[in-house]
């Protein structure tokens, strides 16, 4: 599958995107592990069907803009003008943990814009009686074990090396600086309160996209109780898991997490609503 790597202004803020595919227009909105710097195995499954583009937040290795995002509203508006600068005035709208989040506000505030979504392991709201566990100062072996089911994946195994200090030779600079600024860029939005906007739970009910909720069923960093809060606030809201599965589906699992997305918006197709162009 042909795929573009591209710079965008957007508003002042240079920011990287990865395209492929063609077809209806697909946004991918990635979680705080910055899958999207990189064009991802289900980024090219859903391009056999989709345009897929795959834009990296600001302040993200590959896109600047960090010092003009303060809060999750900065990225939601951010989203909108993107959809500006590409001439679309709908699309579809997935999104991963932090990505999730970005996509459930944008489909509650600029419902116009999406035309479905799919909230995969999706942060944003907070529950007394299961909350998200922490990511921030975790140590690499813990967080691989609150992320991924499976410990053998490669970037599990990668997590757990680092934690042992076992690396035969140390991360190049630029992986840990991609760290550094993945998590600085994460907690510039997500730090306090934490990974949940206190708004956004009483403003699903202005959502009008067909949605999934994916989620893995072995989730360890959000329960599958967000899920189904989120089910209960959007009407019609469908909730789908994805056995033997953690955190990031679009990681760990991505042909079930591609296969499982592509069957949903094929049954919502943008032309039964009108237009994606602007």
């Amino acid at each position: 599958m042909g795929t573009t790597q591209q710079k965008l202004n957007v508003r002042g803020i240079e920011i990287g995107v990865h395209r492929g595919g063609s077809g209806e227009p697909l946004l991918y909105l990635h979680s705080a592990s910055a899958e999207s710097t990189a064009w991802n195995p289900a980024f090219e499954a859903l391009a056999v069907e989709y345009d897929v583009i795959a834009p990296i937040h600001p302040g993200f290795p590959g896109s600047g803009g960090l010092e003009r995002i303060h809060d999750i509203g900065d990225l939601v508006l951010h989203y909108v003008d993107l959809l500006d600068r590409l001439g679309l005035r709908r699309a579809h709208v997935v999104g991963s943990s932090l990505g999730g989040w970005i996509a459930a506000e944008l489909a509650s505030l600029y419902p116009e814009r999406v035309g479905s979504a799919v909230l995969a392991a999706a942060a944003g709201l907070w529950l007394d009686e299961a909350p998200m566990a922490e990511v921030f100062g975790v140590p690499p072996g813990q967080l691989a074990e609150r992320l991924f089911h499976d410990q053998r994946h490669p970037m599990a195994q990668m997590l757990h090396a680092a934690g042992e200090s076992s690396w035969d030779t140390p991360p190049p600079d630029d992986v840990l600086l991609a760290f550094h600024q993945s998590t600085e860029a994460t907690a510039r939005v997500a730090w306090n309160p934490y990974f949940h906007d206190p708004s956004l739970e009483g403003r699903l009910d202005r959502v009008r996209a067909p949605t999934l909720l994916l989620w893995g069923a072995e989730d360890r960093v959000l329960p599958l109780a967000h899920a189904e809060r989120y089910r209960e606030r959007i009407a019609g809201a469908v909730l789908r898991t994805i056995p033997a599965c953690g955190h990031l589906p679009v990681i760990e699992k991505p042909e079930q997490f591609a296969g499982e997305v592509a069957t949903f918006l094929r049954r919502h197709p943008l032309a039964s609503s009108g237009s994606a162009a602007a």
